[in-house]
């Protein structure tokens, strides 16, 4: 995938539903300045692991993206590293209950978090290595509600989720904006 061009293309769709957002519903922000490679290798020693090689590159480029869609933030490397998002993430994810996890396909212990909002319960988690599955991403919020391959293909989803607020202000029309 080439993150440049997808990471450009969603700063023109997040620039645009932050036109049509004239109420400020949701934050409306550009990705954080890119990871260099030794953050990276110092984030994947604090986790015990080392990141999905789609998700690596990507941090790489943007290290991180607050309202990423919606009030959900999608972690940096000082977020996976285990600062108060990440704990408040993980607080949410061991909360799912089993039925919704094992619905998943995964086990608790497989998922960590990448990416949550704390404006309500969403949750997006990636496979760790060695799991049957490694860096396939479940969004949960209460139970499970959609399962990307890979960070490439949930990245393109939220892509297009943006897109549909675009969409659903427009709908609103001017009066109710």
């Amino acid at each position: 995938m080439n993150w440049k061009d997808e990471i450009v293309k969603l700063v023109y769709v997040k620039q645009a539903l932050a036109a049509i957002d004239a109420s400020g519903l949701w934050p409306h922000h550009l990705p954080n300045m890119a990871a260099d490679y030794e953050k990276i290798v110092q984030t994947e020693n604090a986790l015990g692991f080392k990141i999905d090689p789609g998700y690596s590159d990507f941090l790489q480029l943007a290290d991180g993206w607050n309202g990423f869609y919606q009030t959900v933030d999608l972690f940096g490397t000082s977020d996976l590293a285990g600062n108060g998002k990440a704990q408040y993430a993980a607080s949410i994810l061991n909360a799912i209950d089993d039925a919704a996890i094992s619905e998943s396909g995964f086990q608790r212990q497989e998922l960590f978090p990448i990416a949550a909002t704390s404006q309500d319960k969403d949750i997006f988690a990636m496979a760790k290595p060695g799991s049957e599955t490694p860096g396939a991403v479940v969004w949960f919020s209460g139970g499970m509600v959609a399962k990307f391959p890979n960070f490439g293909e949930f990245f393109l989803a939220m892509v297009d989720y943006n897109r549909e607020e675009i969409e659903y202000f427009k709908g609103l029309g001017a009066d109710n904006n």
